[in-house]
């Protein structure tokens, strides 16, 4: 039997409840010659946006400093593999980074990590988090500018593509993902 198709306000609070739930993304960014590096990194999200925590000397820091714009995927993979396959989702983010420097807002990703992170609540990690000038930690905060989303809770192979609004707060469409792949002229 087919399932019924996700509208754009059940597709958002699917992918919102994913980076609540997944811990993990792979994070690609761009060096200084417009080459791809990727980074398995924690996430902490609010809402649509993440923020990701790395520290003040790395590499993927200072590339994100230069080029903002970074691409990310993280995944629902069940315990029971191709057994559960139709309960597989994923979720293929193109964004833009953002060093965050206010106090207020590296108070809100060291809070939404604590939350997120099981492991972080008690560790004292994000208890005394400074602006990047000043400590060894540094949060960006990635918005959301157009993903692709695939739910196999829909359908075997669903996918979909997803454009934001201009803060990454909301979705603002939902296109076939077979767009991809028409004819262009």
């Amino acid at each position: 039997m087919p399932r019924t198709e996700p509208n754009l306000e059940q597709i958002e609070e699917a992918v919102v409840d994913l980076l609540r739930t997944e811990e993990i993304a792979t994070l690609a960014v761009l060096d200084g010659h417009g080459s791809p590096s990727a980074s398995t990194m924690h996430i902490a999200a609010d809402g649509l946006r993440v923020y990701m925590h790395t520290f003040a000397r790395t590499r993927k820091r200072s590339e994100m400093v230069d080029d903002g714009r970074v691409s990310y995927v993280v995944n629902h993979l069940p315990p029971g593999g191709y057994d559960d396959r139709f309960e597989t989702r994923s979720l293929q983010i193109k964004g833009q980074a953002t060093l965050v420097v206010e106090p207020d807002e590296l108070a809100l990703a060291a809070r939404l990590s604590r939350e997120q992170f099981p492991w972080a609540a008690d560790s004292g990690m994000f208890d005394h988090v400074k602006g990047p000038e000043e400590g060894q930690q540094a949060f960006f905060r990635i918005d959301p500018v157009q993903a692709v989303w695939a739910d196999h809770r829909v359908g075997l192979m669903w996918r979909a593509i997803l454009d934001f609004t201009a803060d990454g707060r909301k979705l603002s469409a939902m296109r076939p993902y077979a767009e991809l792949f028409a004819p262009q002229g």
